[in-house]
């Protein structure tokens, strides 16, 4: 499942409120760097928080295209084993 997060979202409070077995988060760009590394931070614990249950996350970057993106959040939803991983589209 894809959960978009926005500059000023809190992203534990988005993986926490979202169900399902996959769950990739999609960490648009516009955070201050603070913001961002936090949020980079969060994936891992969140990952072992909410396993077996698997979290990973996409950082869409400066000219990351829509279909990057889709493609992988498909490739980290698809992936049995992987969980608590961060992939950068676009920087």
């Amino acid at each position: 499942m894809r959960v978009d997060a926005h500059p000023g979202d809190d992203v534990a409070g988005l993986v926490r409120g979202t169900r399902g077995e996959s769950v990739v988060l999609v960490i648009q760009s516009g955070r201050d760097d603070l913001a961002q590394a936090l949020a980079l931070a969060a994936i891992g614990p969140l990952a072992v928080e909410r396993a077996p249950d698997r979290i990973n996350a996409v950082v869409v970057g400066e000219g990351a295209g829509a279909a990057a993106v889709e493609a992988a959040v498909a490739f980290l939803d698809a992936a049995p084993s992987t969980t608590g991983q961060v992939l950068a589209v676009g920087t």
